[in-house]
């Protein structure tokens, strides 16, 4: 089984809630933009804050939504990983 490792959270305004979270969190991103923040945890857990209005492919979701990211080596394992989880 794979294990989480990056989590993105579909907000408003990346910029306020990454000022948030870097109040929450204690420590700044590592990463901002207009569009987009995300910040490094503890044992490497990312967590992204990407603007619900540029998101790609559009969000469907009215009243939130997000991402769990699971990244595996290639797109092989993609595919080994959809197949596993289809049974």
């Amino acid at each position: 089984m794979v294990t989480p490792n990056f989590a993105i959270l579909y907000v408003d305004s990346p910029e306020r809630s990454g000022a948030f979270y870097a109040s929450l969190l204690g420590r700044e991103p590592v990463e901002t933009s207009p569009t987009f923040a995300m910040f490094v945890l503890d044992k490497g857990f990312k967590l992204g804050l990407w603007s619900r209005h540029t998101v790609e492919p559009a969000a469907a979701a009215a009243g939130g939504g997000g991402e769990l990211v699971l990244a595996v080596e290639n797109a092989a394992a993609v595919d080994a990983t959809h197949s596993d989880w289809a049974k």
